[in-house]
């Protein structure tokens, strides 16, 4: 094949996954609730093939599925859950285990009054406040001639849940509970450079947070604070900490990213304000007397 040849054939498969990447973000959202990490009780790997199920069913009726944590750009993963618990257009949630997490991010669905179908392996319980909506079973076990009638009745109970939450003024479930107004959550429109700004300021406060967390604690009796001596015998015991084998400037790979978190953990920790360039000069110090 020619080179002339064997590029066509390059642009001619970027095109087609281009044109079915734009016809599938065409597809309304269903969003998964489900565990993830392997669970007690249950054998390594269940998980991952509960949701291939689950996933195989509402590709196959017209969806494009994720899991509510997952999100095409970089944010706090709460925010994701949140915003995305509150956007799809429907959600298949497993409550197999009772997973506290799963269970809370129902409960939001719930709270948002939004499309929503619910199954569970058939050694799990009901839950007192849900047992009032209609759960799908399905066997533990995943035995296929048991799962394949899993997969048509979740098919015709997803479709039919999409197009009852698209009738005007349908109430998912508060309607049953009393009268409710279902907050919305408040969007903003931001410039390009607002926005990576922000998300780099996101970034940079979960990197400080991990950070802070990584440090083993120092006893605060073991100080007392009244002068620059003791201060810089605070700082220098966090720097050897920092700068440890185990902790390896705990992740900011640079010394004024070093002096910039210990800045941090001095404020936060012991409600000492002292300034990055500060450290930094005690580090140097610390640095040239070391062997």
């Amino acid at each position: 094949m020619t080179s002339k040849k064997k590029e066509e054939l390059e642009n001619n498969n970027k095109l087609q996954e281009k044109t079915k990447k734009e016809e599938q973000d065409k597809h309304p959202v269903c969003g998964l609730i489900m565990p993830i990490a392997d669970t007690d009780g249950y054998p390594a790997g269940h998980w991952k093939e509960v949701k291939k199920i689950i996933t195989s069913v509402a590709e196959e009726a017209g969806f494009r599925t994720r899991l509510v944590s997952e999100s095409d750009d970089v944010r706090v993963i709460q925010k994701t859950i949140v915003q995305n618990v509150f956007d799809d257009d429907i959600v298949i949630c497993d409550v197999s285990s009772k997973n506290p997490n799963v269970m809370f991010e129902l409960g939001l669905r719930f709270a948002f009054d939004k499309a929503a179908v619910i199954i569970k392996d058939d050694e799990t319980g009901y839950s007192f406040d849900t047992s009032p909506v209609e759960h799908i079973n399905y066997r533990k076990d995943l035995r296929f001639s048991s799962i394949e009638q899993f997969k048509k009745d979740l098919s015709l109970k997803l479709r039919a849940t999409f197009d009852k939450s698209k009738e005007a003024n349908h109430s998912m479930y508060l309607q049953d509970f009393g009268k409710f107004v279902v907050k919305e959550l408040d969007t903003k429109t931001v410039s390009e450079n607002q926005y990576i700004l922000e998300k780099l300021n996101e970034m940079q406060r979960e990197i400080k947070n991990i950070s802070v967390t990584n440090v083993k604690d120092v006893p605060k009796e073991t100080f007392t604070i009244s002068g620059n001596r003791e201060t810089k015998e605070l700082v220098k015991s966090l720097f050897e900490e920092l700068t440890s084998d185990e902790n390896n400037y705990a992740g900011t790979g640079s010394k004024t990213g070093l002096a910039n978190l210990i800045s941090v953990i001095m404020e936060d920790k012991y409600n000492i304000m002292i300034s990055y360039r500060t450290v930094m000069r005690y580090m140097e110090e610390f640095i040239s007397k070391q062997p």
